[in-house]
């Protein structure tokens, strides 16, 4: 300790200040305060700020965030045991008790018995890793033991209801602390066996003093949860609290909060996996929907330029009556130059045998015989000239047919049904417009998709 002449020189606040710091700083650096507690305000950096008073007097206490693990958070009203330091806050003059343990006066005891029964169950191995049943990750119902009052089982229903809201849930109410909590807690867990009521057995509280939790480190308790078929999840307290619960049970969660959040772990990815496939989905599809509407359009526009090919090409293309009434024509007039060519054979006979007749009377039988040789002659030429006709009116037929059938062809392959029969469709509304978009119509509408063979009239149930 720096001297002072006290009594020689006048000290500034400071240096009075620092004085006092190192005067406390070093003669009361261990030592344990008694008190309740008074005034207790977390601050948001974690530290708990507070009063320690008795009936005679009062001092400013502090726990840092850093000496809070293992520690109860205190209540207003509180008798406890604080063990720490006196520190002197020079700039500001204020002297705080700065507490580094604190437990509830009475609850040594407690703690004490509670020790003794942790390290007799881990030297049974109740508390062996090996022996811990897996939590499944296929939850069919999810059972809870806890007080259907408390705000345990709201945190639990809330978290469960967000993330997994199709998890059937069995809530076995129980007494959570007091007398007779124990054995309702180890009757509830043996009924969820007996029953086998759940994939995954939730057993714990809300947050409380060290003899309100401690019916979770009670013999019936943990030798239900040692004894359950059923992987048990332990949720007591906050995190800070550890009953005996935490050890042997399957899994320890550190709030109920927490608990729920394990038990819907999977459901919970599950759903963000779907939610993510569901979304990509819909792009791929809105992506599909885009292309196959403009294909569509490409298709509807080349539809429409074949139909004006037709309409051009229908006035160059004669009907099948126009060539029919062409070849029967064609046919008539082969006909008649051979009536035509008969009469003139026959003229010219006539004509020749008239000037012929006096002189060749006397050769009346020779001319006879010759013309009935030319008459032979005449008959045959006729009979040639109609087979040649016969030939020349089939090549006709022929040469026209097979400009029909080149029509024909051309006609139909420009055809709409055409396309039509090679598995397209054309969809239209009532007017007779045709739907390009989903944007064309809406639910109810009445619409009109026309297939090769004829139409088919529908109603719009859904547009996605």
């Amino acid at each position: 300790m720096e001297a002072y002449d006290l009594f020689g020189r006048t000290l500034t606040v400071t240096e009075a200040n620092g004085l006092i710091h190192s005067t406390v700083e070093e003669l009361f650096c261990d030592m344990s305060i008694e008190g309740e507690i008074s005034g207790f305000r977390p601050a948001s950096s974690g530290h708990w700020y507070f009063t320690l008073k008795d009936s005679g007097a009062q001092l400013d206490a502090a726990v840092f965030r850093s000496a809070q693990s293992g520690m109860m958070m205190p209540e207003n009203g509180d008798l406890v045991i604080a063990k720490g330091s006196l520190s002197f806050y020079t700039k500001g003059g204020k002297l705080t008790f700065v507490i580094r343990e604190m437990k509830k006066k009475g609850d040594g005891v407690l703690m004490e018995i509670i020790e003794k029964r942790k390290a007799y169950y881990r030297a049974l191995g109740y508390f062996d890793e090996d022996k811990k049943k897996p939590i499944p990750d296929e939850i069919e119902r999810l059972g809870v033991v806890t007080s259907p009052t408390g705000a345990a089982i709201r945190d639990i229903l809330n978290i469960t209801r967000r993330r997994a809201p199709s998890l059937p849930i069995i809530i076995f109410p129980s007494l959570v602390q007091g007398e007779g909590a124990a054995a309702s807690i180890a009757m509830r867990i043996r009924q969820a066996n007996l029953f086998d009521a759940c994939s995954v057995l939730i057993v714990g509280r809300g947050g409380g003093s060290t003899e309100d939790l401690s019916c979770f480190s009670e013999p019936e308790v943990i030798e239900a949860i040692h004894d359950s078929s059923i992987p048990v999840i332990s949720a007591v307290g906050h995190e800070i609290d550890w009953p005996i619960s935490d050890f042997v049970a399957d899994r320890r969660a550190p709030t109920p909060s927490a608990a729920a959040e394990i038990v819907t772990e999977t459901i919970f990815r599950r759903r963000e996996r779907l939610d993510k496939t569901l979304s990509e989905a819909s792009s791929l599809i809105r992506g599909k929907l885009s292309e196959y509407s403009s294909r569509l359009e490409r298709a509807m526009h080349s539809l429409t330029e074949l139909e004006k090919k037709v309409l051009r090409y229908r006035g160059r293309v004669p009907s099948v009556d126009d060539l029919r009434k062409l070849l029967e024509l064609r046919v008539r007039n082969a006909e008649t130059r051979l009536y035509y060519a008969e009469d003139g054979i026959f003229e010219l006979m006539e004509t020749r045998l008239a000037a012929n007749e006096k002189r060749l009377c006397g050769l009346k039988e020779e001319m006879r015989t010759a013309a009935a040789g030319k008459i032979r002659e005449g008959k045959e030429n006729i009979l040639q000239l109609r087979k040649e006709a016969s030939r020349a009116m089939m090549d006709c037929v022929k040469e026209n047919k097979a400009m029909l059938s080149s029509a024909l062809k051309e006609t139909e392959a420009l055809s709409p049904l055409s396309i039509l029969s090679r598995g397209y469709s054309v969809t239209m509304d009532r007017s007779g417009r045709i739907i390009r978009k989903t944007s064309d119509v809406k639910k109810e509408d009445e619409i009109i998709t026309r297939v090769m063979d004829g139409e088919i009239r529908s109603l719009v149930k859904e547009i996605v």
